[in-house]
């Protein structure tokens, strides 16, 4: 697999860094991962670290297809698990195209590219 995770269980979130080449088709069953991996740890709040991934952008159906998968993952959740995506553009969709899908399919999800508006917002605090 060309992408690694590290994940860390801190007192509030789980923290998982991605390093490696994008490949939609890898990053997709990871997803099922970082949820297994907040279960197990007991949290409901993922801080997921995609500033190591390098190679191409993902496509706009790429980006699709990984939110709705986040999506049905997430509405199966009890309680629902929340992801933060950090990352830089243009991997991190310059326009937030994938906070658009989540939000329109009921998902609780974002990306940003600041490390403390993502914690800010996932764990429901002031930095």
């Amino acid at each position: 697999m060309s992408i690694a995770i590290e994940s860390t269980t801190l007192a509030d979130h789980v923290r998982i860094v991605c390093t490696g080449m994008f490949s939609a088709k890898e990053f997709r069953p990871l997803i099922d991962r970082f949820f297994e991996l907040a279960a197990a740890a007991g949290r409901d709040a993922v801080l997921v670290d995609t500033r190591n991934i390098t190679g191409r952008e993902p496509t706009l159906a790429e980006r699709y297809d990984l939110v709705v998968h986040m999506a049905e993952l997430q509405s199966t959740q009890k309680p629902r698990i929340r992801l933060a995506f950090l990352g830089y553009e243009p991997m991190i969709h310059p326009e937030r195209f994938g906070d658009i899908v989540a939000s329109n399919r009921g998902a609780v999800l974002r990306a940003f590219t600041d490390e403390a508006l993502a914690l800010e917002w996932l764990l429901g605090r002031k930095s």
